[in-house]
């Protein structure tokens, strides 16, 4: 079986899913406090970056690692109608027709498509059923007493953890890895595409379009 895996944040769409989750709340005067803590504190990683003295990775990772803090305490049916809110008003005006291109000629194919990211786990399978992707691959988000925790599983869907999370999803399924096909925008996402026969990079950021064409992988820009 041939996989075909997308990236969802600056690959099928030029969005950020934290822009989205924050234009809902914004809209709909909800969780303001908490996104504006999540925000600030986040933000406030930028500058240690810049000096080098955290990695690229590592920042992704915790942004990706707390987005449940902006829905912390919510029921399942109170964050499922803000999902489909991001999903519709936020996700799909931002999609790249050509990359929704790829994803259809891969499921024409018979291509096994799965969108993977860091969102959280119920948004994006959210997101794939609004863009027709049924598979889809997140970062689990904890419940308890049917609410949100505001904390999520690891390893959050980053960097490695999309390799490995995209793995125990598969379970033993017997995916042909040299044949199959990943798509992304970041240098982080590099462990992903370095695990399939057919990287393409995706409007790379400059270390990976450096790193793509060394390697003469496809771009797409």
């Amino acid at each position: 079986m041939i996989a075909a895996i997308f990236d969802l944040d600056g690959t099928l769409y030029t969005g950020h899913i934290v822009k989205g989750i924050a234009c809902h709340h914004r809209a709909h005067r909800v969780r303001r406090l908490p996104l504006a803590f999540y925000m600030v504190t986040h933000m406030a990683l930028r500058p240690l970056r810049q000096l080098g003295l955290l990695s690229e990775t590592f920042v992704r990772e915790l942004w990706v690692r707390h987005l449940g803090w902006t829905i912390r305490g919510w029921t399942r049916q109170e964050a499922a109608t803000a999902f489909t809110w991001v999903a519709e008003q936020y996700v799909q005006p931002l999609v790249r027709p050509e990359m929704m291109k790829h994803v259809r000629d891969h499921q024409a194919a018979g291509h096994r498509v799965i969108l993977v990211s860091g969102t959280p786990a119920p948004l994006l399978a959210e997101i794939g059923r609004h863009l027709g992707i049924e598979e889809t691959v997140g970062t689990p988000l904890i419940l308890r007493a049917g609410r949100y925790t505001g904390a999520s599983e690891l390893p959050a869907c980053q960097g490695l953890g999309k390799v490995s999370r995209s793995k125990v999803y598969l379970g033993d399924d017997s995916i042909s890895w040299s044949e199959s096909y990943a798509y992304a925008d970041s240098y982080t996402d590099l462990p992903l595409l370095e695990q399939v026969g057919h990287p393409v990079a995706v409007c790379p950021d400059d270390e990976l379009a450096v790193h793509a064409q060394n390697r003469g992988w496809e771009i797409i820009r």
